[in-house]
């Protein structure tokens, strides 16, 4: 069974995903449904990603506390950069 859905895109968003399909060399309609196939599946990877990770700690404390600190760091530093 085949569903058609009516999407709205605005003038450059419609002009991007039209060069998109060109250049993939497919129609429009083609381009569209690999894309949300394809997203589809990134997004019930990360799901399942997610489930794994909440089962088990990823880090220990430390690890943790260790990974936090250096990220703070980076960010003062790239705000002092301005």
């Amino acid at each position: 069974m085949k569903v058609q859905i009516a999407v709205k895109l605005d003038n450059g968003l419609a002009e991007q995903v039209r060069a998109a399909a060109a250049d993939a060399g497919t129609n429009l309609s083609e381009w569209v449904r690999a894309t949300l196939q394809h997203q589809a599946l990134v997004a019930k990877s990360m799901r399942a990603r997610a489930e794994e990770d909440a089962r088990e700690a990823v880090y220990t404390d430390e690890q943790e506390t260790a990974l936090m600190t250096a990220r703070r760091r980076r960010a003062i530093a790239a705000l002092d950069e301005r």
